[in-house]
């Protein structure tokens, strides 16, 4: 089974695909964070903080993809469980 065949186990495959891509993200953030703490300690320390921001920056996208993916799965259930019995 490969990674389409994973993704087509859920309900959205396609939000599953954007879900993974944020989680990929966020987790990404912390070995960028690492790169940066790394360079600090070697000498090169302006490079370092330079990673250091870009992975809060990465680990904040890949959060905010997250939540679009949560936001819209709560919609699809409200629409889901609550969209009836309002008509």
């Amino acid at each position: 089974m490969g990674a389409r065949g994973f993704l087509d186990r859920f309900v959205h495959p396609r939000l599953a695909a954007v879900a993974l891509a944020g989680a990929a993200l966020w987790a990404g953030s912390f070995l960028v964070a690492a790169a940066g703490l790394l360079l600090r300690g070697s000498g090169r320390a302006a490079l370092g903080g330079e990673l250091f921001f870009l992975s809060g920056l990465v680990g904040a996208v890949g959060i905010l993809v997250l939540l679009a993916c949560a936001a819209w799965l709560a919609g699809y259930w409200f629409v889901g469980a609550v969209g009836d019995r309002i008509r």
